[in-house]
């Protein structure tokens, strides 16, 4: 992957999350404690910010660093959300554990029934 496509990647994440949220430019660089041109130029891609920016961003938007630099197409792939289920539980309170295992059972019981 070449630093064009992170940054295109970046960029589209963090635009989209932003957007998501209804907030502006201005609204993300306040939170970022960042100049509202930076995020603009982060968001066109001109600009690769430093990992603590990224991180910084990241919490702002409440989403872990790494989501704001998978590629969409790998996001979609059976194999990342596998991945991503398996750290969920795995980072996961043990008290969560049976909510989860609940819901996800009653979820593959009812998809199942509707392919019948």
């Amino acid at each position: 992957m070449s630093l064009k496509d992170i940054k295109n990647i970046l960029a589209n994440k963090i635009r989209t999350l932003r957007n998501s949220r209804g907030w502006t430019q201005e609204r993300l660089a306040e939170e970022v404690n960042v100049h509202a041109t930076y995020i603009s130029r982060i968001e066109s891609a001109n600009k690769l910010p430093t990992l603590i920016i990224i991180c910084k961003i990241a919490e702002a938007l409440g989403v872990d660093v790494y989501e704001l630099l998978v590629d969409e197409r790998k996001a979609g792939s059976y194999d990342y959300k596998r991945k991503r289920l398996i750290n969920i539980v795995s980072e996961s309170d043990p008290a969560n554990i049976d909510i989860y295992s609940t819901l996800l059972h009653a979820l593959h019981k009812r998809y199942k029934k509707g392919k019948r």
